[in-house]
């Protein structure tokens, strides 16, 4: 199922950045387990590179590579510069360890 715009999808996305600028961790993994790992990467796919890894930073591990691993390649480049492209630094590079099939994504 593609992911459509509808008053929903607006209403999901104000909770999200809700729940992410009032760091509120567990709205954050409710809204995560309403949508489940692909329609919530969908929708961090929208914000800013900024907001993903703080939305990433308030997920349990297992709950931010899930997303992680279906963010989309442009959600992806824009959390890379968020963190100022230092990749040994940042938090995608914590995530996707070298033994972690995440790493080939990088």
């Amino acid at each position: 199922m593609l992911f459509r715009y509808t008053r929903t999808n607006d209403a999901f996305l104000r909770a999200l950045r809700a729940a992410v600028a009032s760091h509120r961790p567990a709205a954050l993994r409710a809204l995560l387990a309403s949508l489940g790992d692909r329609d919530f990467a969908k929708a961090l796919s929208h914000l800013s590179g900024r907001v993903i890894a703080d939305a990433l930073s308030m997920l349990s591990a297992p709950d931010r590579a899930g997303v992680l691993h279906r963010l989309p390649r442009a959600a992806r480049t824009r959390l890379r510069e968020a963190e100022g492209g230092h990749a040994h630094d940042s938090l995608y590079a914590r995530l996707a360890a070298p033994a972690s099939p995440l790493f080939l994504l990088w």
